[in-house]
């Protein structure tokens, strides 16, 4: 059954998601750019997704997803697939990233980047300080305040994360550094929502762990 909630366009690089609590605002440049507000609080944070040399060609609408595809060129021989999914019933936004080549070899990084006062991950059940890391933990869960009372969860599925790069007040994860084999589909999932400070470190272990266990939403 489709959802409610709708995603809608008013120009052909610019799309609009919105439901109770959440808006989610695309656009599509240089860079794919969602921006992810709570409409209960107000708070808001903006993701850049950088494909590299990706072309992003076609773009459609599958109830609660926003799909952006590209097809491999001589200049980019990788094909691409960007989800963007809204998550009404927990006012977050999935990603879901996925590279395949058909060459023997290459790599196709994508880099995703965040801006906060303060960024932490969970290590144990705790919040520590986030660093610059060319070999993060496989599980990740990461949080920056985007002011005093209010943090954005970024969570990334067990093992897609390859690179962490921690900056005073920008974060930038990076993905599918190493070189794919043809054929292959790389896929890279990303959950995103705000928290209370207040209740941070408690709710980013109970729902990354709910997440770990959830499976691979449908993307075709």
């Amino acid at each position: 059954m489709p959802s409610a909630s709708t995603w809608s366009t008013s120009a052909s690089s610019t799309f609009e998601y919105e439901a109770p609590s959440l808006l989610l605002g695309v656009t599509l440049t240089e860079l794919v750019v969602v921006g992810l507000c709570d409409l209960d609080s107000g708070r808001n944070q903006t993701i850049k997704i950088d494909l590299g040399d990706a072309t992003l060609s076609e773009s459609y609408v599958r109830e609660d997803d926003l799909v952006f595809t590209g097809e491999d060129t001589l200049e980019s021989p990788v094909r691409t697939q960007v989800y963007i999914r809204g998550l009404p019933e927990e006012s977050a936004c999935e990603l879901i990233l996925s590279r395949q080549t058909s060459l023997l070899d290459h790599a196709a990084p994508i880099a995703l980047q965040l801006s906060g006062q303060q960024i932490f991950r969970l290590a144990a059940g705790h919040l520590v300080a986030a660093q610059s890391n060319l070999e993060p933990p496989e599980e990740l869960a990461l949080a920056l305040y985007v002011d005093e009372e209010t943090a954005c969860c970024v969570f990334f599925f067990p093992g897609d994360a390859d690179e962490i790069e921690v900056e005073q007040t920008h974060l930038t994860i990076r993905t599918c550094t190493q070189s794919l084999e043809k054929g292959v589909i790389r896929r890279v999932r990303v959950r995103l929502f705000f928290c209370p400070i207040s209740e941070l470190e408690t709710t980013l272990a109970v729902r990354y762990a709910d997440f770990r266990r959830s499976e691979l939403p449908l993307t075709t």
